[in-house]
């Protein structure tokens, strides 16, 4: 999927939504990618800014051709912005956001799935800050499981940071192990 500009391929990062459309319970890799390629369209203001006015009047009543240009400017991309939203996500989506602006389907879709990534992101730490080694299993599927647990949380948006999420897996190790790791460090 290339544009041509000035003759020179330029690759669309739109293909990145087709391949990844909203289905729901993707909504926070969607929300990412979707910002990615309105970025790159330079159409991210359509969802991040207050909506361009109409017709804005000079002081002698007449009409200001600059700001009716731009106005229609502001047009032309909130269609296309919303072309690009509607078009990367389901059908049942799409018939239900169809009728609506850009901003307002951003919104919307946001107080429908904002809260299940919330809700992920507390069950997947109070698992990851719960996690213990029971003393006779093995260590290195445990740790790879509160590695797995670390990970999905950034995937969320909540960083640990290094030195914390590896104090957590070694406060979930027994204590037989304390001695012989603080050695090692």
């Amino acid at each position: 999927m290339y544009e041509f500009k000035n003759n020179i391929p330029a690759v669309s990062l739109r293909v990145i939504l087709e391949n990844n459309k909203l289905v729901g319970v993707n909504y926070d890799d969607w929300y990412r990618n979707l910002r990615i390629v309105l970025m790159h369209e330079r159409l991210i203001d359509i969802i991040d800014k207050p909506a361009v006015t109409a017709l804005v009047l000079k002081e002698d009543g007449g009409i200001d051709n600059e700001a009716t240009k731009a106005y229609e400017k502001f047009l032309e991309n909130c269609l296309t912005a919303k072309c690009i939203i509607l078009a990367s996500m389901g059908s049942d989506l799409q018939r239900k956001h169809q009728d609506m602006d850009p901003p307002t389907i951003i919104e919307h879709l946001k107080k429908i799935y904002g809260a299940q990534s919330k809700t992920a992101q507390y069950q997947l730490s109070k698992t990851l800050f719960r996690s213990t080694l029971n003393v006779d299993c093995p260590v290195g599927p445990h740790v790879l499981k509160m590695i797995d647990l670390i990970e999905q949380l950034e995937k969320l948006g909540c960083k640990l940071g290094k030195e914390l999420s590896q104090n957590l897996i070694l406060q979930s190790l027994p204590k037989n192990f304390h001695n012989s790791l603080l050695a090692l460090i």
